[in-house]
């Protein structure tokens, strides 16, 4: 029996901001082979490795570790889970370098993501560390 797309996808957001290993665990978890996690305007990626290889470059220039996520709104219609969040940077030191104000949409088949975009003003992003 598969699991509720909704709670999938709260479980997914929970496990990321773990730790960073919890963040690749999840990803590889929860993804398919061909996954499409779209950053709109940023960055995309098809499946895990692609999508833990943005993780590790955005660590690489932002310093981040983690993302702890704070859902502020989540609601489904079907496959499709619709979340508004605030993702919380956290760097090696647990402090928060920034935060992102944005809204997700996930696309859930049985009990993977098949598709993630998320949409967000990337004025408030810092600039890549030199």
């Amino acid at each position: 029996m598969a699991t509720d797309p909704k709670t999938l996808v709260l479980g997914f957001l929970e496990q990321i901001g773990v730790s960073r290993d919890a963040m690749h665990d999840a990803i590889r978890s929860h993804f398919r082979a061909d996954t499409i996690w779209e950053n709109v305007g940023l960055a995309t990626t098809t499946g895990p490795d692609e999508a833990i290889g943005l993780m590790d470059a955005f660590r690489a220039s932002h310093g981040v570790e983690m993302i702890a996520v704070d859902t502020l709104a989540i609601s489904a219609d079907g496959c499709v889970v619709l979340t508004e969040r605030i993702d919380r940077m956290i760097d090696a030191d647990g402090g928060e370098p920034f935060s992102i104000r944005l809204m997700g949409v996930f696309e859930v088949e049985g009990d993977k993501i098949v598709c993630w975009r998320d949409y967000f003003d990337t004025a408030g992003m810092p600039p890549p560390r030199s």
